[in-house]
């Protein structure tokens, strides 16, 4: 069977043909294809899956307009008096920094399926969006394309069980979505799934699970819990409230100096672990950081 992205390909070639056929009685149709609109007439595409711009990239991409022009047009088709944006939204904002006030765009027709697909398709090829991203591309697919998952990987050039994975955040509570609205970089697909399954495992407390994952989910928000120990510590927090112990942090707290990793504290079970990365250690620092070690011990005992 013909894969989306083939379909696509084709019902594009179809559209140009379609124009040069019609050359000689549809003159305006012709001009249509490739030409300047104003930037204003254009709006962008809701099935943007990108949620975050590198401001410095568009710079320089405007700078590089600006000395030699547009090398490639903008992508769009119409809807109804406007044009929507199918490709090329960094050259768009390139050109808006630039207070440019056309653009040079290729009109296509396409489905909304189409778009989608166009979409993220180009964006791919990119390989700089997160998976969060990816996922929002996917979810904005039409449901009879995202039916077939074998099939819609493979169009995409990704496999099935990556396919899956970027899913996972569909089970993500609003929260946590709204945060990774903002910063999609906070949450991989692998410890997506990690959290997925925590939920499904926990299905008959719901309540309680969302709570502790939202709980695990502050710390991350605080660097305080990396993400790949999410779906862990919520499984911690959910079975301490359900036995009433209280919660065993095991939380890595990072110790930074000259801008590197220079050790790690580690609490865990009433235990504290301290490690750091020393070349030599004297008499003297040592006797200090006893002293220090030995303050502590003496508060905790009040």
């Amino acid at each position: 069977m013909i894969s989306p992205k083939e379909l696509l390909a084709q019902r594009l070639q179809k559209n140009t043909q379609k124009h040069h056929n019609s050359q000689q009685e549809q003159v305006n149709e012709i001009k249509e294809l490739r030409r300047n609109v104003q930037i204003s007439e254009i709006k962008m595409s809701p099935n943007q899956p990108r949620k975050v711009f590198d401001q410095k990239n568009i710079e320089n991409l405007a700078d590089s307009i600006h000395e030699i022009g547009l090398l490639q047009p903008i992508t769009v088709r119409r809807v109804n008096d406007t044009y929507e944006l199918v490709a090329g939204e960094r050259r768009l904002r390139a050109h808006q920094f630039l207070n440019k006030k056309t653009i040079e765009v290729l009109i296509i027709d396409a489905t909304d399926q189409d778009v989608a697909l166009l979409t993220l398709a180009e964006n791919l090829k990119r390989e700089d969006l997160t998976d969060y991203e990816v996922y929002i591309g996917l979810s904005s697919l039409d449901e009879k394309l995202k039916k077939n998952k074998q099939k819609l990987a493979k169009s995409l050039g990704m496999n099935r069980e990556d396919m899956y994975k970027y899913l996972s955040f569909e089970k993500m509570p609003k929260e946590i979505i709204t945060d990774l609205n903002k910063n999609p970089d906070l949450l991989a697909r692998t410890a997506a799934t990690a959290v997925k399954k925590f939920l499904s495992d926990h299905n008959d407390q719901e309540t309680e699970a969302k709570v502790a994952l939202l709980n695990a989910w502050s710390k991350l928000l605080n660097k305080e819990l990396e993400q790949t120990k999410l779906a862990i510590f919520a499984e911690r927090l959910l079975h301490a409230k359900a036995n009433q112990k209280p919660i065993s942090n095991s939380i890595v707290h990072k110790i930074e100096h000259d801008g590197k990793i220079a050790g790690k504290i580690n609490f865990d079970h009433n235990v504290l672990k301290i490690s750091l990365k020393l070349n030599q250690l004297s008499d003297e620092d040592l006797n200090e950081l006893e002293g220090v070690l030995s303050k502590l011990l003496q508060k905790t005992k009040l």
